[in-house]
């Protein structure tokens, strides 16, 4: 009977291996829809895995601005003017944090320089991107994913869906913050859930990919230090609400501290004028763009309410969960002030991701909260309305080729137009 038990659990383990390497072999033939079939079977050990490769694919069919005009396209030329030069290694990273460098991120530039001794090809230098970004986008969204409890409900998937389009594989045009991003939460996850002291490294290590997580550092350390003050984080998170400025001068002098080579970057930080521009650039984009981000804080604010208010005995009794709850609010505050400086606002994003992991695996692990269903309800066309918006931003990024095409026909660099151009033509 035992020897029938371990010759089952063979089996099963077999049959999972070759049910993997079917999807990888699949795979080269059409990417897109072996993505959704792993997605289907999100549980099996190799989903994760697909999701990743698919990253990779998308960066290498990830559409670049011919005009120059984002991140994505200064990165690219920064790209090609590495590979059609002399410079070394050595004299690379001597200009890492010296007097008077442009290069306080260091990860970026090192990536560019190393692909660009083998190619000039810029989809290769974003399939890389992809590459490096695609593993802690697929750990970070498998960590929640694993600690669901039963079945993932239509409003849970709507949920995991948001969580996705905090930071999805298209902002890889701006690899320095986003990556970083990932790369912090990456490390903080399974310290706050897990009490993984030695993942932190990772998070430590995002500073290195871009400079602005300094902060997000200095949050995590003051979190350690003080440790859970539900009470406390709760009012913190609701004051910092409603602050409306900032002293820019006086945020300059706080970080005075830090060493010459990152003036520079203080000064972009702090400079009003930037604050002018990067205001006036929000105001011309689409209205529904604003919007989006708009209801998402609504949705933030009314669950934590609720949950602070009315779930706060449930909570207690699930430690890990009343531990990133507590953190999520502590970094949120913290994010809601940081906002207020130019570009700083990006960190309300890394904030909620930590609140809607914590909202997923709360809801699956307490289902049977009557008032918390009723919440969760209201905010569905919140949620779709955001998912809609996100989902159209990308079009921007990715085309056809992306959708239809495989990793074979990609190699023979077909016109791979955005998507949105493709259905505007179409439809007008």
């Amino acid at each position: 009977m035992e020897e029938k038990v371990i010759q089952d659990k063979i089996y099963r383990i077999t049959d999972r291996r070759q049910e993997g390497l079917n999807y990888y072999i699949s795979f080269i033939f059409w990417p897109f829809a072996i993505l959704l079939a792993a997605l289907r079977h999100w549980d099996r050990p190799w989903a994760k895995n697909v999701f990743w490769i698919f990253c990779i694919f998308f960066g290498y069919t990830f559409i670049i601005a011919k005009d120059g005009s984002d991140d994505a396209a200064r990165h690219a030329i920064v790209f090609v003017n590495y590979a059609h030069s002399d410079l070394n290694l050595e004299e690379l990273w001597r200009s890492f944090y010296s007097e008077g460098s442009k290069y306080v991120d260091i990860a970026s530039p090192l990536i560019m320089y190393l692909v660009s001794r083998i190619t000039d090809n810029p989809s290769v230098l974003y399939a890389v991107f992809g590459l490096i970004f695609g593993y802690f986008y697929s750990r970070n969204l498998w960590f929640v994913l694993d600690r669901i409890k039963g079945k993932i409900t239509g409003i849970v998937f709507l949920y995991l869906l948001v969580l996705a389009l905090f930071i999805p594989v298209w902002v890889i045009g701006n690899f320095r913050m986003w990556a970083a991003a990932h790369i912090f939460v990456f490390g903080v996850f399974p310290y706050i859930l897990e009490g993984n002291s030695r993942r932190l490294i990772w998070s430590f290590l995002s500073v290195f990919v871009h400079f602005s997580f300094l902060f997000p550092i200095g949050i995590l350390i003051l979190y350690i230090l003080m440790k859970n003050r539900l009470d406390a984080y709760f009012v913190f998170f609701i004051i910092t609400a409603f602050v409306k400025e900032i002293d820019l001068e006086a945020f300059a002098s706080f970080l005075s501290f830090l060493p010459d080579v990152f003036d520079s970057k203080i000064a972009g930080y702090s400079n009003s004028v930037t604050a002018e521009i990067l205001e006036n650039n929000e105001q011309s984009y689409n209205w529904y763009i604003p919007l989006a981000s708009d209801v998402i804080n609504w949705v933030v604010y009314t669950i934590v309410i609720y949950i602070y208010f009315f779930c706060r005995l449930e909570l207690k009794k699930f430690p890990e969960l009343f531990i990133l709850f507590s953190f999520s609010l502590f970094f949120y505050g913290c994010s809601n002030i940081f906002s207020l400086v130019p570009s700083g606002g990006r960190f309300i994003t890394v904030s909620n991701i930590f609140l809607f992991a914590f909202f997923i695996i709360f809801m699956t692990t307490l289902p049977d909260i009557k008032g918390l269903k009723v919440v969760r309800t209201l905010t569905i066309p919140a949620l779709l309305l955001f998912c809609i918006v996100r989902l159209r931003i990308g079009m921007d990024y990715y085309g056809l080729m992306t959708i239809l095409g495989n990793p074979v026909l990609s190699l023979f660099n077909l016109d791979n137009f955005p998507l949105i151009k493709g259905v505007k033509q179409l439809l007008f």
